[in-house]
C-alpha cells in the first residue's frame, strides 16, 4: 500500500522540521532499546541526562532547548557498547548500539522488587537459560535438574519424579510458573516429569526460604519457570521434534504474533513414552506386548498432551496478559498375566488433568511507581481406574472392587499483587503486597469427602543502599492460615560489593502449614498405604546463608569462583513414618531437623568455550539420629565448546551423587544405619544450525554410564542386614532433536 508509506514519510519530514528525536536500536537485530540512558552536554557547558521511552525513542522537544542548539550525547545501555555522537535540536538520528562480546548477565525476577541482573540481585539466584535446556536435551523439569548441585531426584514409577533441595524434601520446594504456584502434589512432590519445557524460556532457582514473598512451601527454595514471551514484531513459528531410543517420541510447536500493542502466542504438543525394561534393546520402536511377562514394565508407558494460549495487550501504561493452558497425562501400569492360565491381567490407568487460567497485570502509575500482580485459578484431577483385561480378546472391564477406582481433585484460587517504588534515583526502593490462596480438595480419599484451607497474607520488603557498596533488604510477612491462625515471618538479606568480588549474607524465617493431603487424605493402592494426620502442627525454620562470588579476567579468559554455605534448623518438620510391624505409613512432626552444606564452584569462560565444575557436601540431622549428621557429597562438571569454523557446538554434563548415610532410631533406642549407594551420570550433545539458524539439529546421548537402579541397604552392628533398589534411569539412550524456527517481519 502506497498511502501508509507516504503518510510515514510526511510525518517524518514534519518531525525533522521540528525538534527532532533520537532513536536507539540494537545493531544485531534492529529491535528498539527501551529505557536506554542518554547523557547530554550542550555547547554552553550545561549537562543533563534522559532516557528513551518503551519504543526506544527520546524526543528532543522535551528539552525545551533553543532550535539548532548543538548537543553532544552518549547513549548507554547495559549489555551494549557506549554510543557517542552529536546532534542539533532540529535533527533526528538513529543510533545502532553494538552488543557486547561478553555474555550478558541474565535478568531475574523471582523474589525481586524490580527485574534486575543476577550480578545485582541481593539474593543468590541461579539461572538455567534456554540454551542450557536445549544443550541438556531436556524434555521436562526432571531432565534439566538431573545434573544440578544441591538437588537430588527420586523416582516413583506411579507417582512420578520428586526432589530434595538443601537436604529437604520436595514438599518444602515452591514450584512456580510465571509466579503462579503449581498444584497437585502426590506423596509430597510435584511430578517434575509433568512440567514440560517446550514453552519455557528460562528457569530461576533461589535456594533458601522465600516465605516472605511466596508463603508456605518455600522453606528449602523456589523454582520459577518463565514462559517464552514474544518480543519481535510480526509472526514467529517454532516446531520441535524429539526421538529417544528408550522409546520416547515428542512433537510440539508454538506460534506467536506481535502487532503494535498486541501479542498472542499458542503452543501445544504431545510427548509419548512406550515404557522401558532392562531387557529392552537399545533401539526399538512401539510394539504391543500382550500375553507374556514382558507386558509388565519397570518404567511405565506414558502419554502427555499440553496446550496453552497467552495474550497480552498494552493500554497506555497498563498491560493485561490473560492466559489459559491445559495438560493431560495417562500412565499405564500393566500387570503380570494371572495364574493359572495366563489369559488375563489387572491393568491400572492413572490419568492426570491440569487446567490453569488467569490474568497477569501491570500498570505504570508514574516513572517510579507501579502495580503488578496476577489472579489465577488452577484445577487438578487425578483419576485411577483398574481394569481386568482379557489377553486373548483384548477386551477389558472395570474391576468390581470399589477400592480400585478413585478420583481426587484439588482446586486453587489465588491472587497476588504488589505496589512498588522503583527508586531509580534514590537509595531506597520498596514494595508492599498481598497474597491470597484458597485450596479445596475433594474425593473419597479425603476425610468427609471435601476439605478446604486458606492462606491470607500481606508482605513488604525494601532495598536500602547504605552506600555504593552495601545493600540490605529487610522483609516481613504477616499471614493468617484458616486452620492454624496468624504467623509473622521476617527476613534480612545483605550484599557487599568489593572491587573484584561480592559477598551475600541472609537470614530468613521459614513457615509451612501442613497441606490438605497431609492432614486429611488417605492414599491407598497396591504400592502405597499412606494416611493423613489432622493433628499435625506447622513447620517453622531459621535459615542462615553466605555466598562469596569472585570474577577475574586473565588475558582473554573470565574466571569465576563461588563459595557458599548454609545452615537450616526446622522445628516440627513433617515426615512420613511407618507404623511398627505394619506396611502402613502416616505423617508426624519431628521435634527438629537440621541441614547444612558447603559448596564450591569454579568456572572458565573464553570466547568459544565455557567450562564449570562444582563440589557440594550436604549433611542432615534429626533428633532421632543423635549427634550424627547424615552426609553426602556431590560433584558436577560441564563443558560447552563452539567450533566457530564449522558452526558445530559440543556439550557435556557430568554429575556424581555420593553415597547417602542416614540413621533410624530403633525401638530399643539404638541407631540403625541406612545406606543409599552413589552413582554417576554423564550426558553429551552435539548441535548445529542450518539455513541462517532457521533449523537446528542436535544428536546426543543420555546416561552414558548406563545407571538404572541404585542399591540401598540397612546395617545392623556393621553388617548389611538387607537391601532393596531404587530406580534412577532407564539406562543408556541416544536421541535426535530437530528444531525449526521461522520469523516473519512485521506486516505493513
Amino acid at each position: 500500500m502506497k498511502i501508509p508509506r507516504l503518510l510515514f514519510v510526511l510525518c517524518l519530514s514534519f518531525n525533522l522540521l521540528g525538534q527532532g528525536e533520537i532513536r536507539v536500536f540494537s545493531k544485531e537485530n534492529k529491535e528498539p532499546i527501551p529505557f536506554a540512558r542518554i547523557d547530554f552536554s550542550a555547547s554552553n557547558g550545561y549537562k543533563f541526562s534522559a532516557a528513551t521511552d518503551k519504543w526506544g525513542v527520546f524526543s528532543l522537544a522535551s528539552l525545551n532547548c533553543p532550535h539548532d542548539l548543538s548537543l553532544h550525547f552518549r547513549v548507554r545501555m547495559y549489555g551494549f557498547e557506549p554510543y557517542p555522537d552529536s546532534i542539533r535540536t532540529g535533527e533526528s538520528k538513529t543510533c545502532l548500539l553494538v552488543p557486547l562480546i561478553n555474555e550478558i548477565d541474565p535478568v531475574v525476577i523471582t523474589g525481586q522488587i524490580n527485574a534486575t541482573t543476577t550480578e545485582n540481585a541481593v539474593q543468590r539466584v541461579r539461572i538455567i537459560d534456554r540454551k542450557t535446556i536445549d544443550a541438556k536435551g531436556a524434555v521436562n523439569l526432571r531432565d534439566v535438574l538431573q545434573n544440578e548441585l544441591n538437588i537430588r531426584l527420586s523416582q516413583d514409577q506411579v507417582l512420578g519424579s520428586g526432589m530434595t533441595m538443601q537436604g529437604v524434601s520436595g514438599e518444602n520446594v515452591k514450584i512456580l510458573i510465571d509466579g503462579v504456584p503449581v498444584i497437585g502434589r502426590m506423596d509430597g512432590n510435584i511430578d517434575l516429569s509433568q512440567l514440560n519445557l517446550a514453552n519455557i524460556e528460562r528457569i530461576e532457582i533461589v535456594e533458601g526460604p522465600l516465605s516472605v514473598t511466596y508463603g508456605s512451601n518455600a522453606l528449602a527454595g523456589t523454582i520459577n519457570l518463565i514462559t517464552k514471551k514474544s518480543r519481535k514484531p510480526g509472526h514467529e513459528i517454532n516446531l520441535n521434534s524429539y526421538y529417544e531410543t528408550a522409546g520416547q517420541y515428542n512433537l510440539d510447536g508454538r506460534y506467536a504474533f506481535t502487532h503494535k500493542m498486541h501479542k498472542l502466542s499458542v503452543s501445544g504438543g504431545r510427548n509419548y513414552f512406550d515404557g522401558w525394561n532392562a531387557s529392552d534393546p537399545w533401539l526399538q520402536f512401539p510394539k504391543e506386548t500382550l500375553a507374556d511377562s514382558g507386558r509388565f514394565q519397570s518404567w511405565k508407558p506414558k502419554e502427555q498432551y499440553q496446550l496453552a494460549m497467552n495474550y497480552s495487550v498494552q493500554l497506555r501504561k497498563t498491560t493485561l496478559s490473560p492466559y489459559i493452558d491445559g495438560f493431560s497425562e495417562k500412565v499405564v501400569n500393566r500387570g503380570y498375566p494371572r495364574a493359572p492360565y495366563q489369559i488375563s491381567a489387572f491393568d491400572d490407568n492413572y490419568n492426570t488433568r491440569r487446567f490453569n487460567q488467569g490474568i497477569h497485570f501491570q500498570s505504570l502509575l508514574t516513572d517510579r511507581f507501579k502495580i503488578q500482580g496476577v489472579v489465577a485459578h488452577n484445577d487438578y484431577r487425578r483419576i485411577k481406574n483398574t481394569y481386568l483385561k482379557d489377553l486373548t480378546t483384548l477386551d477389558q472391564e472395570l474391576s468390581q472392587n470399589a477400592a480400585d477406582q478413585d478420583t481426587s481433585g484439588f482446586e486453587t484460587w489465588m491472587s497476588r499483587a504488589t505496589f512498588s517504588d522503583a527508586g531509580k534515583s534514590a537509595r531506597f526502593a520498596y514494595e508492599i503486597g498481598y497474597d491470597v490462596q484458597h485450596e479445596t480438595a475433594s474425593g473419597k480419599r479425603i476425610a468427609d469427602g471435601k476439605q478446604q484451607i486458606g492462606d491470607y497474607a500481606v508482605f513488604s520488603s525494601a532495598d536500602w543502599k547504605l552506600s555504593d557498596k552495601i545493600v540490605v533488604r529487610p522483609g516481613l510477612r504477616a499471614a493468617v492460615n484458616s486452620v492454624y491462625g496468624p504467623s509473622l515471618i521476617p527476613s534480612l538479606h545483605a550484599k557487599w560489593n568489593f572491587s573484584k568480588f561480592a559477598l551475600r549474607g541472609s537470614y530468613a524465617r521459614g513457615f509451612r502449614a501442613p497441606s490438605i493431603k497431609e492432614l486429611y487424605m488417605d492414599f491407598v493402592d497396591i504400592n502405597h498405604n499412606i494416611t493423613g494426620n489432622s493433628g499435625l502442627t506447622p513447620e517453622t525454620s531459621n535459615h542462615f546463608q553466605l555466598w562469596l562470588n569472585a570474577k577475574k579476567n586473565v588475558s582473554k579468559l573470565e574466571l569465576t569462583v563461588d563459595i557458599s554455605g548454609f545452615y537450616q534448623h526446622i522445628t516440627d518438620k513433617i515426615s512420613l513414618a511407618q507404623y511398627p510391624n505394619s506396611v502402613d505409613y502416616s505423617y508426624f512432626n519431628l521435634d527438629k531437623f537440621e541441614s547444612t552444606a558447603a559448596q564450591l564452584t569454579f568456572g572458565i569462560n573464553a570466547k568459544n568455550i565455557q567450562a564449570k565444575a562444582g563440589f557440594n557436601y550436604t549433611g542432615t540431622r534429626t533428633n532421632y539420629s543423635g549427634s550424627k549428621f547424615a552426609t553426602s557429597p556431590e560433584v558436577n562438571a560441564s563443558v560447552a565448546w563452539n567450533w566457530v569454523k564449522t558452526g558445530v557446538s559440543f556439550y557435556a554434563y557430568y554429575k556424581y551423587t555420593g553415597k547417602v548415610v542416614s540413621y533410624l532410631m530403633q525401638e530399643d533406642q539404638t541407631l540403625q544405619q541406612i545406606f543409599i549407594n552413589d552413582y554417576h551420570m554423564l550426558d553429551a550433545n552435539v548441535a548445529r544450525d542450518f539455513f541462517r539458524k532457521k533449523i537446528n539439529v542436535a544428536i546426543g546421548a543420555k546416561n552414558l554410564l548406563n545407571v538404572t537402579n541404585i542399591q540401598s541397604s540397612v546395617s545392623a552392628g556393621g553388617v548389611h542386614a538387607g537391601g532393596s533398589s531404587s530406580p534412577i534411569g532407564w539406562g543408556r539412550s541416544y536421541y535426535i532433536r530437530l528444531q525449526f524456527k521461522l520469523q516473519y517481519s512485521k506486516s505493513k
